[in-house]
């Protein structure tokens, strides 16, 4: 029930952004944003689709890297019925997981490899998304002189602080000693907070990051390269429909003020208040390539496209890969039956 109120007030703080916060902050009526939308050509529609399309494919790179055995085919299955679960339903996240676990499991492999691939996938995931704000923006305000300003400062030292954790988990999945250091370390911290609350739990997390890390040393130190180029990609190919999104709408902004606003768009991705980040994602991506010197109502428009390709067109069509995975699965489950019977 406290899971379902999360996600009514998620939706609803989405719907109040799309349709109350983001016309008033743009200073775009949503008519506006409609016409500009609206005289877009299809052929370049369909190129933006294509080159969607192409980056959910590189990004079957890295997860084929860390999961031995697994096909593209499979690992694109992976990702749009994940999104699919994840961008819908309350704590989405980890009900695309447990999705993707029962999925992985149908396909012969244990819980120590999925649970290995989901550590892996979602490392290099976050911190490809830490990299952009805390690389990028600031060569970008010294390239420009443009202040970085009170808002995004502390945005950049949260990034800086999770990045450092990041690398810290990269570190203890390459070594056991590594691991346990860590992991002794959050025993250390996890008990005095017990303590401080008086709650009799005791936590063994150097045990478990040990374990963890047996699963993974072997995936991280042999594929790390594959794992980023394949990540390294997907990014880029993000990057260039975003571009491509602003241009097709008449959005009159610079290259490197792009590359800024998507930056800030990776780091807004993770804040995790809406589904998906909806309405989050859009108003602060607007606020930033505006305040860049984008023309308001081509970057509305320019936005709800890459939005809409990259959010809302994964709903429908990880919904129709689910569909079809599980009409195989109950194809094989009475194949199976037959030939028992």
């Amino acid at each position: 029930m406290r899971r379902t109120g999360r996600w009514l007030l998620g939706v609803c703080l989405a719907v109040a952004l799309l349709t109350l916060v983001l016309p008033m902050a743009s200073g775009v009526s949503w008519a506006s944003t409609w016409a500009v939308v609206a005289a877009v050509p299809v052929l370049e529609l369909v190129g933006l689709v294509g080159l969607w399309a192409l980056g959910l494919l590189s990004h079957t790179i890295t997860l084929t890297a860390a999961l031995p055995r697994l096909t593209h085919r499979r690992a694109l299955t992976l990702s749009l019925t994940g999104s699919a679960v994840a961008n819908v339903l309350p704590l989405g996240g980890a009900a695309g997981i447990a999705l993707n676990g029962r999925m992985a499991r149908t396909w012969g492999y244990g819980a120590d490899q999925f649970v290995a691939f989901t550590v892996i996938t979602n490392v290099w995931d976050v911190l490809a998304k830490l990299a952009l704000p805390l690389t990028v923006v600031p060569a970008v305000a010294c390239a420009t002189g443009v202040s970085i300003g009170p808002a995004l400062g502390p945005a950049l030292i949260a990034s800086l602080g999770l990045a450092l954790g990041c690398a810290a988990i990269v570190a203890a999945l390459s070594r056991a000693s590594v691991a346990a250091r860590v992991g002794g370390g959050l025993d250390r911290v996890a008990h005095r907070l017990l303590r401080a609350v008086r709650s009799p739990r005791r936590v063994r997390l150097r045990s478990a990051l040990v374990e963890l890390q047996a699963s993974c040393s072997a995936i991280v130190r042999a594929r790390w390269l594959r794992l980023s180029l394949g990540m390294v990609l997907y990014t880029a190919l993000l990057l260039a429909l975003l571009w491509a999104c602003l241009a097709v709408t008449g959005a009159a902004i610079a290259p490197a003020a792009v590359l800024a606003g998507f930056a800030v768009e990776r780091l807004l991705t993770l804040a995790g208040l809406t589904p998906g980040g909806a309405g989050v994602v859009e108003v602060g991506l607007t606020g930033a390539l505006i305040g860049l010197g984008g023309a308001p109502a081509s970057v509305v428009a320019g936005v709800l496209l890459y939005r809409t390709l990259t959010y809302g067109l994964e709903i429908p069509v990880g919904g129709v890969g689910l569909a079809v995975w599980l009409w195989l699965c109950r194809g094989a489950a009475t194949r199976s039956t037959g030939a028992a019977a």
